[in-house]
Protein backbone atom coordinates (compact mmCIF):
# COMPACT_ATOMS: atom_id res chain seq x y z
CA UNK A 1 0.00 0.00 0.00
CA UNK A 2 1.43 3.38 -1.00
CA UNK A 3 1.47 6.19 1.56
CA UNK A 4 -0.30 9.41 0.68
CA UNK A 5 1.90 12.44 0.31
CA UNK A 6 2.02 14.89 3.15
CA UNK A 7 0.93 18.49 2.64
CA UNK A 8 3.34 20.15 5.05
CA UNK A 9 7.08 19.71 5.57
CA UNK A 10 9.42 19.58 8.55
CA UNK A 11 10.18 23.11 9.70
CA UNK A 12 7.02 24.69 8.25
CA UNK A 13 5.33 27.25 10.48
CA UNK A 14 1.61 26.46 10.57
CA UNK A 15 -1.54 27.68 12.30
CA UNK A 16 -3.77 24.89 13.58
CA UNK A 17 -6.93 24.33 15.60
CA UNK A 18 -6.44 22.14 18.66
CA UNK A 19 -9.11 19.71 19.91
CA UNK A 20 -10.32 22.28 22.47
CA UNK A 21 -10.96 24.82 19.72
CA UNK A 22 -7.94 26.97 20.60
CA UNK A 23 -5.87 28.19 17.65
CA UNK A 24 -2.06 28.05 17.84
CA UNK A 25 0.87 28.74 15.55
CA UNK A 26 3.94 26.52 15.73
CA UNK A 27 6.69 24.68 13.89
CA UNK A 28 6.36 21.13 12.54
CA UNK A 29 9.07 19.04 14.20
CA UNK A 30 8.11 15.52 13.12
CA UNK A 31 5.98 13.74 10.52
CA UNK A 32 4.66 10.22 11.09
CA UNK A 33 2.08 8.07 9.34
CA UNK A 34 -1.10 6.68 10.88
CA UNK A 35 -2.44 3.21 10.11
CA UNK A 36 -4.82 4.67 7.51
CA UNK A 37 -1.84 6.25 5.68
CA UNK A 38 -2.59 9.85 6.67
CA UNK A 39 0.18 12.17 7.76
CA UNK A 40 0.36 13.08 11.42
CA UNK A 41 2.40 16.11 12.48
CA UNK A 42 4.08 16.92 15.79
CA UNK A 43 3.98 20.71 16.23
CA UNK A 44 6.06 22.72 18.72
CA UNK A 45 4.43 25.95 19.94
CA UNK A 46 6.70 28.40 21.78
CA UNK A 47 5.58 31.14 24.16
CA UNK A 48 7.13 33.27 26.90
CA UNK A 49 6.85 30.44 29.45
CA UNK A 50 8.58 27.87 27.23
CA UNK A 51 7.05 25.52 24.67
CA UNK A 52 4.33 22.91 24.25
CA UNK A 53 4.36 19.94 21.87
CA UNK A 54 1.09 19.07 20.10
CA UNK A 55 1.34 15.55 18.62
CA UNK A 56 -1.02 13.89 16.14
CA UNK A 57 -2.14 17.00 14.25
CA UNK A 58 -3.47 16.06 10.82
CA UNK A 59 -3.97 18.06 7.62
CA UNK A 60 -7.62 18.52 8.67
CA UNK A 61 -6.55 20.36 11.86
CA UNK A 62 -4.07 22.69 10.14
CA UNK A 63 -5.69 25.93 9.01
CA UNK A 64 -2.85 27.44 7.00
CA UNK A 65 0.89 27.51 6.44
CA UNK A 66 2.39 30.75 7.74
CA UNK A 67 5.92 30.16 6.43
CA UNK A 68 7.66 27.38 4.60
CA UNK A 69 10.62 25.66 6.21
CA UNK A 70 13.00 27.38 3.81
CA UNK A 71 11.71 30.89 4.66
CA UNK A 72 11.64 30.14 8.41
CA UNK A 73 15.21 28.79 8.38
CA UNK A 74 16.43 31.75 6.35
CA UNK A 75 14.85 34.23 8.78
CA UNK A 76 16.30 32.33 11.74
CA UNK A 77 19.81 32.32 10.26
CA UNK A 78 19.56 36.05 9.50
CA UNK A 79 18.54 36.78 13.10
CA UNK A 80 21.34 34.57 14.42
CA UNK A 81 23.95 36.24 12.22
CA UNK A 82 22.73 39.69 13.31
CA UNK A 83 23.04 38.69 16.96
CA UNK A 84 26.56 37.36 16.43
CA UNK A 85 27.57 40.42 14.43
CA UNK A 86 26.33 42.78 17.15
CA UNK A 87 28.05 40.73 19.82
CA UNK A 88 31.46 40.88 18.16
CA UNK A 89 31.08 44.29 16.56
CA UNK A 90 32.39 46.67 19.18
CA UNK A 91 32.86 50.37 19.16
CA UNK A 92 36.46 51.49 19.14
CA UNK A 93 37.52 52.23 22.69
CA UNK A 94 39.12 55.54 23.51
CA UNK A 95 42.40 55.49 25.29
CA UNK A 96 42.87 57.49 28.47
CA UNK A 97 44.94 60.00 26.52
CA UNK A 98 42.21 60.52 23.92
CA UNK A 99 39.61 60.98 26.67
CA UNK A 100 41.82 63.55 28.45
CA UNK A 101 42.40 65.46 25.20
CA UNK A 102 38.64 65.48 24.49
CA UNK A 103 37.96 66.78 28.03
CA UNK A 104 40.48 69.61 27.58
CA UNK A 105 39.05 70.46 24.15
CA UNK A 106 35.55 70.64 25.67
CA UNK A 107 36.86 72.87 28.49
CA UNK A 108 38.52 75.26 26.04
CA UNK A 109 35.35 75.40 23.95
CA UNK A 110 33.30 76.22 27.07
CA UNK A 111 31.57 72.85 27.36
CA UNK A 112 32.15 72.28 31.07
CA UNK A 113 30.67 69.06 32.44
Amino acid sequence: MKKNTHTYNLGDIVTFKFLTGDIYTGKITEITWKEDDTASYKIKVEDVKGFTIYPCMTDARIIKREKTARVADKEYSLKASDILRKKYESKPKKSELDSAIDSQRDFINGDIK
